[in-house]
């Protein structure tokens, strides 16, 4: 699924099968017709590839006919929210689990997380603390789910508070995080916390 990583002699017979729209199966003797649009992602640059002959050029253009960037997770931050729950979603299905309630402070953390591994590693991180909260008989996850992550933290650089009224701001936002926790989500309670 990581296109750029592709050998140059698996390069050469994908093209041939994205041109002739013919595969032959394995101990097949005859060719069989297919109709398919290939979808390719990479989060290599094919360009620089392509300039230093790790990547077929006619490949790359027969690829590159309609080109999404999308940048990495850890810069879109506040769309893990709603990817979390829409993976719990599909994981629920796969696992055959009801688990749907996320805790505030384990969205945090989450969008605090550099993630390297992107979506992929979010997905396989949700599935985890799925079958651990399902394992526990719990009906949400929380932290406590992921205790990977929070022992091997590869967080976002944030600058530590310089200034007095900034590590006040830091310290009411964690507070504030804290109570909506206890109260799970409900902001009238977490007021008078």
């Amino acid at each position: 699924d990581e296109i750029g990583d592709m050998p140059l002699n698996m390069q050469t017979r994908l093209l041939t099968v994205l041109q002739d729209r013919m595969v032959e199966r394995i101990g097949g003797t005859r060719p069989i017709y297919i109709d398919v649009r290939v979808i390719a992602a990479t989060n290599r640059d094919l360009e620089e590839l392509v300039a230093n002959n790790k990547f077929r050029q006619d490949l790359y253009y027969r690829l590159n006919v309609v080109r999404l960037d999308i940048p990495p997770l850890r810069e879109r931050s506040d769309d893990i929210p709603l990817l979390a729950k829409n993976l719990i979603k599909k994981i629920n299905k796969k696992l055959g689990t009801k688990i749907n309630k996320i805790s505030y402070k384990t969205i945090e953390l989450m969008q605090n997380y550099a993630w390297p591994g992107n979506v992929r590693e979010l997905e396989n991180l949700l599935e985890r603390a799925l079958n651990l909260a399902d394992m526990n008989r719990e009906n949400s996850i929380t932290i406590k789910h992921f205790p990977l992550m929070v022992e091997n933290a590869y967080f976002r650089d944030e600058p530590n508070p310089s200034t007095l009224p900034d590590a006040i701001e830091q310290l009411e936002k964690q507070l504030i995080i804290q109570a909506l926790e206890k109260t799970n989500g409900n902001k009238m309670q977490a007021a008078k916390v």
